[in-house]
């Protein structure tokens, strides 16, 4: 299923040779099996590189790509750049914080004027800039974070629970149940891949508004700045002796996320119902971060950028529960592999 999904992103882009573009560096990228697409290179980390057809950016495995395109990646990873435009940098430059910027890019996202002495601002984390005074002026994606001017937004970028998404996001922000059940068996595959059995209960998604979710997680006492929740709920039943138990599960997704997010938290969710169908209880860090296990497992083998973003959020988070969690959990399965895990974490369950 994961081999099946690589290559379908791989078909799509490369059909683009000779499309119109005005993106910074183009060239013509050649895979080791003959296919070839004009794209800008943006990113690259290691054996990987990311690249962008017009709005869409994905990532590659360098390897896939001819001798040509590697020893140019070798010198573009060379050569310091601009944390707005991504050229490379001149003589005229400004630093700030661990970013640096061309003089000329060095202005605020809101009012287009250059910073000057004295002047405060909010770097963003995709380097983008902007006056403190003018942050009233600009939107931040409440799924990649970044900052965007509220003028010229459309209406599709304002959702009507209030959250607001960049236009990046909003290319393949998911709002029907059919892609959501597609991405449900998609994730489903990968989980079992690791040794996470499929559900015994019937799994019900329900994609809903923020006010919605807030108020799902005020009657199971939970609180915190969720896109996802899962509520489970199991019935015995006696019969000559015998007890059987049944299980039920809803979860709740915000509608409008990206692709890549929703994988992450749809992952997250199944990953509760795994450890609710065996009454697995624990401290919140402990639960919580063996949930991002499952995140984490996902967005190593989604292609996108907003993929690492998110990968580097949950590294960095500092959340005692979310955050604090994780990492005490992936290091742990880093020690002691996924069965050893999953073994581990049963043994906490109860019987119903």
């Amino acid at each position: 299923m994961i081999l099946l999904t690589r290559i379908h992103l791989l078909l799509i882009p490369f059909l683009l040779l000779g499309a119109d573009s005005a993106w910074a560096e183009k060239r013509t990228w050649t895979m080791t099996n003959g296919r070839r697409a004009l794209a800008e290179l943006t990113f690259a980390e290691g054996s990987f590189i990311f690249l962008r057809f017009g709005p869409l950016e994905r990532r590659f495995e360098l390897n896939e790509f001819s001798q040509v395109d590697r020893e140019y990646v070798r010198k573009w990873v060379g050569k310091e750049r601009c944390a707005a435009c991504n050229l490379p940098l001149t003589t005229r430059i400004k630093k700030t914080a661990n970013k640096t910027y061309h003089l000329s890019c060095f202005h605020c996202l809101a009012c287009g004027k250059s910073f000057k002495g004295g002047d405060r601002f909010i770097l963003g984390q995709w380097g983008n800039l902007v006056h403190s005074q003018h942050q009233s002026q600009t939107f931040q994606c409440g799924s990649c974070r970044r900052f965007f001017p509220r003028r010229g937004a459309s209406t599709k970028q304002q959702f009507s629970d209030g959250r607001v998404v960049c236009r990046v996001c909003l290319q393949d922000a998911v709002f029907d149940k059919e892609t959501l059940s597609e991405l449900h068996t998609e994730l489903s595959a990968m989980m079992k891949d690791k040794g996470i059995a499929s559900p015994e209960g019937k799994v019900e998604f329900k994609l809903v508004s923020k006010r919605e979710l807030n108020n799902q997680a005020k009657r199971i006492h939970v609180g915190g700045n969720l896109k996802g929740l899962t509520v489970s709920r199991f019935r015995k039943e006696s019969s000559k002796g015998e007890t059987t138990v049944t299980f039920s599960h809803v979860i709740y997704v915000l509608f409008g996320m990206p692709k890549a997010e929703l994988r992450s938290v749809i992952s997250h969710e199944l990953m509760h119902v795994w450890l609710n169908e065996r009454g697995v209880e624990g401290p919140a860090d402990v639960i919580e971060g063996f949930c991002n296990l499952g995140s984490d497992h996902v967005l190593r083998q989604d292609p996108s950028r907003l993929a690492v973003h998110l990968m580097e959020n949950m590294k960095t988070d500092k959340s005692p529960v979310y955050g604090t969690g994780y990492r005490k959990m992936i290091a742990r399965l880093k020690q002691i592999g996924w069965a050893r895990m999953l073994n581990e974490m049963q043994a906490r369950g109860k019987k119903f």
